[in-house]
């Protein structure tokens, strides 16, 4: 989880690596690295060290260093297009899981190039049952199933 203690004392990407890299080195299981940005808390601005590129440039070594320890990373930006690129770039068997309370239908639900974003977010807590609706719809390969299910669950802009 993003720490805003480290946000304050860290010089740079270095620090993320190291501090990171030893508590990834210490788990026992594979780690999911929660990416917090400045849209969720202004504290966090310049985390992992930098803008978006630099910092998922420093997140993309951490994973590459971890030797298979990172299970995926949990993107909290709120930033479709960033989302997408970045999940694009994640090695073979690390999960992107979305934490993009506002466009997590069209995240999860896929490009057609068969990328997608996990689900595993808060806002899911309040609509539960759409939601199993529509990852069991998903898990079918029902896509319709899965944008009548998730449909209801977004606020219209009209």
């Amino acid at each position: 989880m993003a720490s805003r203690a480290l946000a304050a004392s860290a010089r740079g990407p270095r620090d993320y690596l190291e501090v990171y890299g030893e508590l990834v080195r210490q788990a026992e299981r594979p780690v999911i690295l929660h990416w917090l940005g400045e849209a969720f808390d202004p504290a966090l601005r310049g985390y992992w060290g930098g803008g978006f590129d630099d910092a998922a440039a420093t997140v993309l070594e951490l994973i590459d260093r971890s030797g298979g320890q990172v299970d995926g990373v949990k993107l909290s930006v709120l930033d479709e297009g960033r989302e997408r690129w970045l999940r694009r770039r994640l090695p073979a068997g690390v999960r992107l899981y979305t934490g993009d309370d506002f466009n997590y239908v069209s995240l999860i639900r896929g490009d057609a190039d068969g990328t997608y974003s996990d689900a595993l977010l808060g806002a899911f807590a309040a609509i539960t049952a759409p939601a199993a609706a529509a990852l069991a719809a998903l898990d079918r390969g029902d896509l319709a199933g899965y944008d009548a299910a998730m449909e209801p669950t977004v606020r219209s802009a009209g």
